[in-house]
């Protein structure tokens, strides 16, 4: 009687043991997922922040929206322009009637585009600055900061659902947090492309008037 009660004492404390094993290592995870979760809310948050930094310290911020400009052209040609396909199989129709006879090759587009942006922009830029000198950096500040300001609180909202949902999800054998971070680098990516999307559209609308000189501020 007394053997088999250390028998059964001692299977006792190894499934103890085993059990507390288990607990550690399920909190452990957690805490893993946590910190992998907030390094990657840091790592997008950091890009924004740079963002908003060049908008605060910069004096010139042409170089900044014609980038914003040039890669806004480049998702749009990348959008009709399959370089793996034919020219006549492109949807240039779509991207730039104008240019469908006289342009093929996607390098020659995006740089035939580069330069048009480039001179577009310098010639609203002179309009612009007729207004009022300095209006332009006046508004270059104020699009990048509204726009930073919008998607980046939606972008937050996005990614707390998409948080809340990763333990709702069947991915089969994929791990969870792997394609959480997927997606989440996927909705970063589209957020900032909307943001440069969306200044580089409003800044060539925008039609400064006597009454609208100190919007921008």
């Amino acid at each position: 009687m007394e053997e088999d009660m250390q028998i059964e004492s001692g299977m006792l404390t190894r499934s103890l043991v085993g059990a507390q094993k288990k607990v550690g290592t399920y909190y452990y995870d957690i805490h893993k997922q946590v910190f992998e979760y907030d390094e990657l809310m840091n790592n997008q948050r950091k890009a924004v922040y740079t963002e908003v930094r060049q908008v605060l310290e910069d004096h010139e911020l042409n170089t900044q929206m014609i980038g914003y400009g040039v890669r806004t052209l480049e998702g749009i040609v990348e959008a009709y322009v399959n370089p793996e396909l034919p020219p006549k199989e492109w949807d240039l129709s779509r991207l730039m009637v104008k240019t469908k006879k006289v342009v093929y090759w996607l390098e020659n587009l995006k740089a035939f585009l580069q330069e048009q942006l480039r001179n577009a922009y310098d010639i609203k830029e002179g309009q612009v600055e007729q207004q009022r000198p300095g209006l332009m950096l006046d508004a270059e500040c104020y699009f990048i900061r509204q726009q930073i300001d919008t998607l980046w609180s939606e972008h937050l909202q996005a990614m707390d659902a998409l948080r809340e949902s990763v333990g709702l999800r069947d991915y089969g054998q994929k791990d969870p947090l792997f394609e959480h971070k997927n997606a989440g680098y996927d909705m970063f990516l589209e957020m900032m492309t909307q943001m440069r999307r969306n200044v580089i559209y409003s800044t060539f609308m925008f039609q400064p008037t006597p009454s609208t000189q100190g919007a921008t501020a």
